[in-house]
């Protein structure tokens, strides 16, 4: 938005100097000033993804400045009218994006800049006034409007509660059960097969169903209970008073109550004294997740595998005893660090080094994979920032995402809050999947990550070659990095001998422009017939092992491609 206002307004400036050039007294320095700021648009259009809010403020304030300059460099003429106009894009972009208190500061700003420009030029009271009174109205009526829209509570679609109104709605009523220890549960549902519906008959049937369901499932709601929509084809429901016992049959009614349009699976969670909004919802989509994963049309209940386990994680995670170690990729070509796998490892007080195999699947059972892959990415993110600040030297960090995040309507958004939190660009972060732990058919997977792809974070296929690993997963899924696993690395023979399976994967990884790290590299030779192969990066025990600090580039690993 920022890139296109500086653009848009750069060239209307630059147009209207070129129609009048001859009325103007500095028509060279105008033309240079429209072209800047058609340039500074480009660059923030093409390369920049995501600014955080203390930058989208400066660049406001520097579009104000410039227009202003602009007004009083044009003279007393009618022209300074018509460039004094273009402040409604900061005015505009000010009360859209920015709390009151700060959109308020900004109109300040730009009504001062405005008026002192035509009081300098000897400009009539009246053309001051119209033009102030025309921005102020447009700014708050932006402004009202834009809080109007977020604070709606209802889908557009359905009609029902939507993800806002939801998770008010549950933070309130989690206060009031604990306060008052009556039970309560929650209802997590999703169709088996709405992207087919989308795909094979069209989007206006998909749409069609999500009201036919929604009209069913408010008749049977109970009194006293919300019914939500928080996006796609799920929905929720927050049953207080209600047991996990009774939640799930008045889920299996709502559930035969569409079975001439579509099957649908639930997943429901009761409310434990201990659990925060966030648990409570997890717990509720890994039963929702063991449902699908059991053929569908079914309700399945928390799905909890070790309740002591979720409690142990979340302590942990409190207390600070989780730490993420960084394992090197290396640039094979050059032999240098471009950058880190981010690797979590658990120091537990009385068990010791937890390793990742005994915690990482306990985590996905029990709803804890949520607070500890939020936990990973914000250090990761922060460490990685930190590092490039302090030697100046471009470095990327792959974290791992689960099917489980994947699967969160709002995962992109929590990343991005990630990158504008800690600094870090988005080019930097690569976001890991792995093709055996998600649903890759999913259409909230595809669209999450064709999502982090829009905000410029790379996307790799973790461990290639042992999950599905067919072309048209490679097709649907928007990602533009290859990593090969260590089984196909660790097969390389010692004698030499050809190895047309990796020969194969690196070809195709070439054909469709995915960019490639091989795991598990322990020897040299290893190293050598990968980049023989033209295997462009790596990592593994050659070249370091995981390590709580980032390694420097004080080492080379030079191999020569045949």
């Amino acid at each position: 938005m920022t890139g296109t206002a500086y653009f848009a307004g750069g060239t209307l400036a630059l147009v209207g100097v070129t129609l009048v050039r001859n009325d103007l007294p500095h028509p060279i320095l105008m033309a240079l000033i429209s072209l800047g700021c058609m340039i500074i648009g480009a660059f923030l259009y093409l390369r920049v993804r995501l600014l955080t809010i203390r930058a989208y403020s400066i660049l406001v304030a520097a579009g104000t400045v410039i227009i202003a300059s602009s007004v009083y460099l044009v003279g007393p003429s009618n022209q300074a009218v018509n460039v004094a106009t273009l402040l409604m894009f900061p005015m505009v972009g000010a009360f859209f994006s920015f709390s009151w208190a700060t959109a308020l500061c900004h109109m300040v700003f730009i009504e001062f800049c405005a008026a002192t420009a035509f009081i300098a030029q000897g400009r009539p009271d009246s053309d001051v006034l119209i033009l102030q009174g025309a921005m102020l109205g447009v700014g708050l009526a932006v402004g009202w409007l834009t809080r109007a829209a977020a604070a709606s509570k209802k889908d557009s679609l359905t009609g029902l509660a939507n993800r806002r109104w939801f998770d008010e709605r549950l933070r309130d009523l989690i206060g009031d059960a604990k306060a008052g220890d009556p039970p309560m549960s929650i209802v997590f549902m999703d169709f088996d097969r709405f992207k087919q519906i989308n795909d094979t008959i069209g989007h206006a049937e998909g749409d069609r169903v999500l009201m036919a369901a929604a009209d069913a499932w408010t008749k049977i709601v109970p009194p006293g209970c919300l019914l939500a929509r928080p996006g796609g084809d799920e929905f929720a429901m927050i049953l207080p008073g209600y047991s996990a016992n009774r939640a799930a049959e008045i889920a299996d009614v709502m559930r035969e109550s569409i079975l001439h349009e579509t099957t649908c699976s639930a997943g429901v969670a009761e409310l434990r004294l201990d659990d925060s909004k966030a648990m409570l919802m997890a717990r509720a989509d890994v039963a929702l997740y063991e449902a699908k994963s059991r053929g569908g049309n079914l309700t399945c209940q928390h799905g909890v595998v070790n309740t002591e386990g979720a409690e142990a994680i979340h302590a942990g995670l409190a207390a600070g005893e989780f730490e993420v170690y960084y394992q090197p990729i290396i640039d094979l070509r050059f032999g240098l660090v471009t950058g880190d796998e981010a690797l979590i490892r658990w120091n537990d007080p009385t068990r010791g080094l937890v390793p990742p195999n005994d915690f990482i699947p306990l985590a996905e059972a029990n709803g804890a994979i949520h607070a500890l892959g939020a936990w990973i990415l914000r250090e990761a993110c922060r460490g990685t920032a930190e590092y490039i600040k302090a030697t100046g030297v471009p470095r990327r960090i792959s974290v791992n995402a689960s099917g489980h995040e994947l699967k969160r309507l709002d995962y992109a958004q929590r990343v991005a809050d990630v990158l504008a939190e800690t600094g870090l660009d988005p080019s930097s972060l690569v976001i890991e999947v792995t093709e055996s732990t998600f649903d890759a058919d999913h259409p909230n997977v595809i669209a999450m990550l064709a999502e982090l792809r829009e905000q410029g974070i790379d996307i790799a296929i973790d461990d290639f070659g042992t999950g599905y690993s067919s072309l048209s997963r490679l097709h649907n899924i928007p990602a533009n990095v290859l990593k090969i696993d260590r089984s196909f690395v660790s097969a390389i023979p010692e004698d030499g001998a050809e190895v047309p399976v990796l020969r194969s994967i690196v070809a195709l990884a070439e054909a469709l422009g995915l960019r490639i790290i091989a795991e598990g590299v322990e020897t040299v030779h290893q190293a050598q017939v990968l980049a023989d192969l033209g295997c462009s990066h790596a990592q593994g025990y050659h070249f370091g092992r995981p390590n709580p600090v980032q390694q420097a580039n004080t080492k080379s690993w030079h191999v020569h491609a045949a």
